[in-house]
């Protein structure tokens, strides 16, 4: 008698621990899910407030005149001479005007040392046509590109249908 109930204790045992790997194995699942799911929606959430900032500055490009102006009084700086291996410098063209916008994490306006995320514009005057390059991402983590836009504005005389 003493020694079926030392199988049965040792069988419920032995259940016990294969029932509590098995919950570790899908809780350690479970935690890696919503990590996941966390950096997916800050990802997301970064595209989002990128696309709509750049969306919002190419339509006041289109909108507006005088778009330097705009940007100076945003407070846009306006790097004349760039070191070379400056990503604003990589296919830059002659006569481009280039401007540079810096946000921190709560997507404030700041300046260099509290920079998160950069936005740059790149304009350049092509015969009738004004072309303008807006680029946002990280200045951390190579340069890495949340979104980008071309945009083109005719800016010569009437057009002719």
């Amino acid at each position: 008698m003493y020694r079926k109930s030392a199988r049965r204790s040792s069988l419920f045992l032995l259940e016990l621990m294969i029932s509590i790997l098995m919950f570790s194995v899908a809780s350690a699942w479970c935690v890696r899910l919503f990590v996941t799911a966390r950096s997916v929606v800050k990802e997301t959430e970064e595209q989002n407030r990128a696309q709509n900032l750049v969306a919002g500055y190419a339509e006041l490009f289109l909108a507006s005149e005088n778009f330097d102006a705009f940007l100076l009084s945003e407070g846009a700086e306006k790097p004349d001479a760039l070191p070379s291996g400056d990503r604003m410098m990589k296919d830059a063209e002659e006569g481009e005007v280039f401007y540079r916008l810096r946000y921190d994490e709560s997507w404030k306006a700041c300046g260099e040392e509290d920079t998160c995320f950069v936005f740059e514009i790149r304009m350049a005057e092509e015969e009738n046509f004004t072309k303008c390059h807006f680029w946002f991402g990280r200045p951390v983590r190579g340069n890495s590109t949340i979104y980008s836009l071309d945009v083109e504005k005719y800016t010569g005389g009437e057009a002719i249908l």
